[in-house]
C-alpha cells in the first residue's frame, strides 16, 4: 500500500530513531525531534520501534491511502479529520488510532499546542535507508528529501504486533503563559562556568524565533556568564546539549545538531525535556533546571 500526499504543509520530513554511530564523518545522529511521540504513534499501530514515521511542522498535511490502513497520530495537539471515499468527514483528536477505507484521506490540522505532530502508519513508512537510517538530515542533506504534494510514499510490513483499537495517547498540552521547566544535567564543561550561570538559565527566558531541527536558541533574563571569554577545541556533542557562545545566549542542540564550534557546553537536557522543547513555540517562557549529574 502507499499514501499519496495531497498537501504538505511548511514541512513534512520522514524520520526514525536516527543514525547514531557515525560521528566519525561527521554525520549526526538525527532522528525523530520528540522521539517519545514518535515512539507512541508506532506502539500505537502495532509497528517495529525502529519503523520511520511522518514528522509534520505546524500541520496542514493531507494524505490519500489506496488500501485500508491502521494510522496514529501523535505529538502536537490538532484537529485530524479524516473524509471517506463517499465524502463523509469525522474529526478525530491527537492520540486517537484510526482506520481507514481504501479511498479515505487524512488531514492534519494547525495545532494548537506544541509544534510536531508525528504520523505512524502499521507498516511504517518504507523508503531506502542511507547509513542505515530512513531520517532526513536537514544539516548535511542526507536521508529522504522533505515530502511535497504529489509524492507517493509506500507503506512497509514492519509489522510486530496488533493495533491498540480503541485506545487513545496521552496528549499533554502546555500553557503559553506558564514557563516550561527544562532538566539540565551538568557537564561536560560545567567547570567553566561560575555557580551563578545556573541561577541565570534558572530565571525565566524564552525561546526565540531561531527555532528548528538543528538548534533552539534561548533568549535568556541576562547573559550566561563564563569563567573565560576564550574558545575550546570544537567537541562532538549530543542532542539536548546546552551550548553558551560568547554573547551568554543558550543554544540547545536539536537532532540535527553539528559539533560545538568551540563554544563550551554547560549541560545536556534529558531525554524527556529534549523532546519537550522541539514542542515549543518561540516567545515560549522557559527555565533550565539543574538536576543533579554523576559528578554530584
Amino acid at each position: 500500500m502507499s499514501l499519496l500526499v495531497l498537501r504538505a504543509g511548511p514541512a513534512v520530513l520522514v524520520q526514525d530513531l536516527g543514525r547514531p554511530g557515525h560521528a566519525d564523518l561527521g554525520v549526526t545522529a538525527s532522528g525523530a525531534a520528540d522521539r517519545a511521540a514518535a515512539a507512541t504513534a508506532l506502539r500505537a499501530v502495532g509497528t517495529d520501534p525502529a519503523a520511520a514515521v511522518l514528522e509534520v511542522l505546524l500541520g496542514g498535511l493531507t494524505v490519500l491511502t489506496d488500501a485500508p490502513a491502521v494510522v496514529a497520530v501523535t505529538g502536537a495537539e490538532a484537529l485530524v479529520v479524516v473524509v471517506t471515499p463517499d465524502g463523509s468527514r469525522r474529526t478525530a483528536a491527537t492520540g486517537d488510532v484510526l482506520r481507514l477505507d481504501t479511498g479515505s484521506t487524512l488531514e492534519i490540522g494547525r495545532p494548537v499546542a506544541g509544534v510536531r505532530s508525528y504520523v505512524g502508519v502499521r507498516g511504517g513508512i518504507d523508503v531506502p535507508p542511507v547509513l542505515g537510517s530512513r531520517s532526513r538530515d536537514t544539516l548535511s542533506g542526507l536521508g529522504p528529501p522533505p515530502v511535497t504534494v504529489g509524492d507517493v510514499l509506500d507503506v512497509g510490513d514492519a509489522v510486530v504486533g496488533p493495533w491498540a483499537d480503541g485506545w487513545q495517547a496521552a496528549v499533554g498540552g502546555t500553557d503559553p503563559r506558564q514557563p516550561v521547566d527544562l532538566d539540565v544535567i551538568p557537564g561536560p564543561r560545567d567547570d567553566l562556568f561560575p555557580p551563578e550561570a545556573w541561577d541565570v538559565l534558572a530565571a525565566t527566558g524564552h525561546v526565540s524565533g531561531h527555532a528548528d531541527r538543528v538548534g533552539v536558541r534561548i533568549d535568556p533574563a541576562r547573559p550566561v556568564p563564563r569563567r573565560s571569554r576564550g574558545e575550546i577545541p570544537s567537541e562532538g556533542m549530543v542532542r539536548g546539549a546546552v551550548q553558551i557562545p560568547a554573547d551568554g545566549c543558550p543554544v540547545v542542540f536539536g537532532p540535527d545538531h553539528p559539533v560545538t564550534g568551540g563554544y563550551p557546553v554547560i549541560g545536556v537536557l534529558t531525554s524527556h525535556s529534549a523532546d519537550r522543547i522541539s514542542q515549543l513555540l518561540p516567545g515560549t517562557p522557559v527555565r533550565l533546571r539543574r538536576v543533579r549529574g554523576a559528578g554530584d
